[in-house]
């Protein structure tokens, strides 16, 4: 398909590799690398070099979709730009476009060189990024909520998913940045003195401010779960020794009394039975009372009133 510009540039977009697109840059330095890579499908791919004429061009691929549970379930575009003419492939922009926004199709053809529609093009690969960061957002919103209220143990799992997912975003945001950053190598001021590529800055920083913020943000509750885990394993840990210790008594004179010597001047004593449960009790009262007085009961065998984040 091929699309011409209000300015007189034109796109030409392809599904698919074929020799349409072959013969278009055919002529030009790295061609063949580039026609590799998109039959490959592989990898994100960058490079800036220079026709005959010393004009610039910017070829590669990007991933724009991947799914944050299955990392080899992506979707990849090849990109080749030169002063005239933009080439696309493998780029599907209905699977882009979000449901409120205006289609970009017509934006990109609108602007004065393919330099500018294609900058126009990350813009709208930025802004479905962040409809999903939006989406990530709400989830960590619950997270908290969950942690705040809940604090049960299986929240690790929950962090540790809402972590991938923001990777994945990362993952997806760094090479759109990467695309920018080159684009302004290749054109310099010819390009970043234009409304398009300023507007894409900023909305590239925006989306790595947000990144960085809630990556923060995860990493906290990834501590704070951590701290909490640690804290109910010492709490499980001092109330069996606490319990270990009282019992001590009991275990020990039943230990004594359970063993089969002919001669035990206990077995014959009328009260003994008595005398072995006054002694037991009076033993296991004496322990509770001794590591209370040392203060190494805390809160263990107190009853719990509130829900606390260390009950």
């Amino acid at each position: 398909m091929e699309q011409t510009s209000v300015y007189g540039w034109k796109w030409y977009r392809h599904d698919s590799h074929n020799d349409t697109i072959q013969q278009l840059i055919s002529n030009n330095k790295g061609c063949k690398n580039w026609l590799t890579n998109i039959q490959e499908e592989k990898v994100n791919y960058l490079r800036i070099e220079r026709e005959s004429n010393g004009d610039p061009i910017v070829r590669g691929s990007l991933t724009y979709k991947q799914d944050p549970e299955n990392q080899s379930d992506f979707e990849i575009f090849h990109f080749y730009i030169r002063q005239q003419s933009l080439i696309t492939v493998g780029l599907d922009l209905s699977r882009i476009e979000g449901e409120y926004r205006e289609p970009c199709e017509h934006l990109i053809v609108e602007e004065k060189t393919p330099v500018e529609g294609f900058i126009i093009l990350l813009g709208e690969l930025i802004n479905y990024f962040l409809d999903g960061i939006d989406k990530l957002e709400f989830k960590l919103k619950e997270l908290q909520r969950d942690v705040q209220q809940n604090n049960h143990t299986t929240l690790l799992n929950s962090i540790y998913d809402r972590r991938i997912e923001l990777i994945n975003w990362s993952d997806l945001t760094l090479p759109v940045h990467e695309t920018q950053m080159a684009i302004k190598e290749a054109f310099l001021d010819e390009i970043t003195e234009t409304k398009a590529y300023k507007r894409i800055e900023t909305r590239i920083d925006r989306t790595t401010t947000l990144l960085s913020h809630y990556r923060q943000d995860i990493d906290t509750l990834l501590n704070l779960e951590e701290v909490l885990s640690s804290h109910r394993g010492n709490e499980i840990m001092k109330t069996l020794t606490v319990f270990t210790v009282i019992f001590t008594p009991a275990m020990a004179i039943g230990a004594i009394w359970g063993m089969n010597f002919k001669n035990m001047p206990e077995l014959e004593w009328k009260f003994g039975y008595l005398y072995a449960m006054i002694l037991i009790i009076a033993s296991t009262l004496a322990i509770y009372l001794w590591l209370r007085m040392k203060g190494w009961t805390g809160d263990l065998l107190r009853g719990k009133k509130n829900k606390k984040h260390f009950d």
